[in-house]
């Protein structure tokens, strides 16, 4: 049911061709990837073979050609490896395109829909579908960490309240939406890796760790003597026992290589608690801090006119090495640590080379170096992640607009305002005008003709606005300011708790809220359903009057036309508006627009008459 909705710039164009592009240079990358699995193969079975011959002709040409081919071989994994790596990630790009194109023909209802994100008992996020299927967060999220989603979800629950905050965001927003390939790049970048929110607390925990081994008086030197002793006593042990090499010098016993072997071991054993703390702490996180590294290097390698992207730009590359340098330093010295997990592996290294204290220590010198710095890279990495999905939204909606934003007592005066999740070719926009501080519209109309989608519309657009995102909207001006709703209480069977008794405690909630003086935008539907008709009229006026002398400003829909009466009471505060429907013979027609005055059709008889419910 199309209102006058212009036909609007459709990405998907765009984005098929950037598909086969994509498919393209994956074609190459797939014959590249199984060429080098050959070489591989092959460098595998020749080397197998000739060091076979060379170990019949010489140990040390033996063990000569057996290093060199080695390298050849851990070359060709390398080179393999990145391939692989590349292909990967072209592929997760590929997949974000078609899922791009999919959401844009409106089937994108099976993303992660943030359930879990939700804050209990929240003003608004339940009322107006923030999170769960079919959601606000399920539309909007792009995310491709689980600090950037967490971020999402917090400026969806707490939009900004600062204008020139929300204005330097709409910048952010309007500079991302421009460079789109750079912003699919890093969404892809982010799908590599798994992470989760738990792993970055820990490692700001750890952050508060106390040195130990870095700052002791004795484990930096027994750091640098003991392995000295130990590769030193072993090719004592070794090079005389090679024929081949003429050496006829004094050969160590093999004994005094494993005292100082279990010596090393010692050492380490006594410092397990301590080692071990440090491995719970900061333990198999590398991938995902190298995962961070790459999304960090993104940010700094490109360069962007807004100022808080400009900011953070110079926050990570201030000083010799950029953020991501030490963070992928942070990352490798992490994977190293984390080699003493195989037991083998953790055996052989602590013997010879006090690995684990080796480690430990040049964590705690990483520590003591960027302590201070390590929170705010995060924070830069989680708000650009989530000024992502908001881009994307920008780009995939080039009709929407990016709303006139002022500080002051709230207003709003919106012109073609629709709900960003409904499509174009079926929404119906309406205009809406608050102009100060204890204004309301009472919203009358039959069953399904509109109300409550309007007053999603009102409010989702508003938490678009503050989070400095484009509206759906031809025209669109505000003030920032809290939000409260009463759309649709829950009861309780576990709390012994009635639907009516749930509502009222939300009531009681926006009352509250108001009288700690803090300017509050009430959005109500429906109030005191649980009740007789008489309480519910006189509580529903009582309510709005309280509302009014409080100087809230919002909407309020209802069934109950007598509250009509409120605009003769408090002209300058209380408007109607309506939505009707036209019975036509056997049918129901809804144009879902906006109008002045109080409904006067009615439908819910006719319905149950044409349903068969009453004769």
């Amino acid at each position: 049911m199309n209102n006058d909705n212009p036909r609007t710039i459709s990405r998907i164009p765009d984005y098929e061709a950037e598909i086969t592009t994509l498919s393209a240079q994956l074609a190459q990358l797939n014959s590249r990837y199984n060429r080098l699995s050959w070489a591989r193969l092959i460098v595998f079975l020749g080397a197998v073979g000739l060091d076979l011959l060379l170990f019949q002709w010489s140990a040390a040409a033996g063990l000569a050609g057996g290093m060199i081919l080695l390298v050849v071989f851990l070359y060709l994994i390398r080179i393999h490896t990145v391939v692989s790596d590349e292909r990967d990630h072209l592929t997760r790009l590929r997949n974000i395109h078609e899922t791009e194109i999919a959401a844009l023909n409106g089937q994108w209802k099976d993303r992660p829909d943030g359930t879990g994100l939700r804050v209990q008992n929240h003003p608004y996020a339940y009322d107006l579908d923030i999170f769960g299927r079919g959601s606000v967060f399920q539309y909007i999220n792009r995310t491709g960490t689980a600090i950037g989603r967490a971020a999402l979800a917090e400026e969806l629950q707490n939009p900004q309240q600062s204008a020139a905050i929300i204005g330097q965001r709409q910048e952010a927003v309007a500079a991302l939406a421009q460079n789109p390939r750079w912003n699919l790049n890093f969404e892809a970048v982010g799908q590599g890796t798994s992470d989760s929110e738990e792993d970055v607390r820990a490692l700001i925990a750890w952050l508060a760790e106390k040195p130990f081994f870095s700052t002791h008086p004795l484990y930096p030197k027994l750091l640098w003597i003991m392995p000295g002793l130990f590769f030193s006593a072993f090719m004592l042990w070794l090079i005389p026992s090679i024929p081949e090499l003429g050496i006829s010098q004094y050969q160590l016993p093999g004994s005094a290589v494993l005292i100082i072997f279990l010596l090393n071991l010692f050492l380490v054993g006594i410092n397990l608690g301590k080692i071990g703390r440090q491995q719970v702490q900061v333990g198999k996180k590398s991938e995902m801090l190298r995962k961070y590294s790459r999304l960090l290097s993104q940010i700094e390698e490109e360069s962007f006119d807004a100022v808080l992207l400009r900011k953070d730009r110079e926050t990570l590359i201030q000083g010799g090495l950029s953020a991501s340098g030490k963070i992928q330093l942070l990352s490798d010295l992490i994977y190293m640590l984390d080699q003493r997990l195989n037991a083998f592996m953790g055996l052989l290294l602590n013997g010879a080379m006090l690995w684990d204290i080796r480690y430990v220590s040049r964590l705690e010198k990483w520590r003591e170096n960027y302590m201070e710095e390590l929170p705010h890279w995060f924070e830069i990495l989680r708000r650009w992640d989530s000024l992502i999905s908001w881009s994307r939204f920008a780009y995939n909606h080039p009709d929407f607009i990016f709303p006139e934003v002022k500080e002051g007592p709230f207003h709003m005066e919106a012109t073609g305002l629709g709900h960003p999740l409904i499509p174009t070719d079926i929404r119906v926009n309406n205009d809406v005008v608050l102009s100060k501080p204890g204004e309301f519209l009472i919203i009358t109309g039959a069953n399904m003709a509109g109300k409550s989608t309007f007053l999603r519309t009102v409010g989702v657009n508003l938490i678009f606005a503050m989070s400095g995102a484009p509206v759906c909207a031809k025209g669109y001006s505000f003030s920032p300011i809290e939000m409260i709703t009463s759309v649709r209480a829950q009861d309780s069977l576990s709390d012994n708790e009635s639907y009516f008794y749930a509502e009222l405690k939300q009531l009681k909630k926006i009352i509250d809220k108001l009288k700690e003086g803090r300017p509050v935008f009430v959005i109500v539907d429906e109030m005191l359903r649980g009740t007789n008709s008489k309480d519910k009229m006189i509580g529903s006026r009582k309510f709005i009057e309280q509302l009014i002398h409080l100087r809230a400003v919002g909407l309020v829909a209802t069934h109950d036309l007598s509250l009509g009466e409120l605009s003769k009471d408090f002209p300058e505060y209380a408007h109607n508006k309506r939505f009707e429907v036209e019975i036509s013979g056997e049918n129901l027609r809804f144009d879902y627009k906006l109008m002045d005055g109080i409904s006067q059709n009615l439908n819910a008889t006719f319905l149950m008459q044409k349903m068969g419910i009453m004769p």
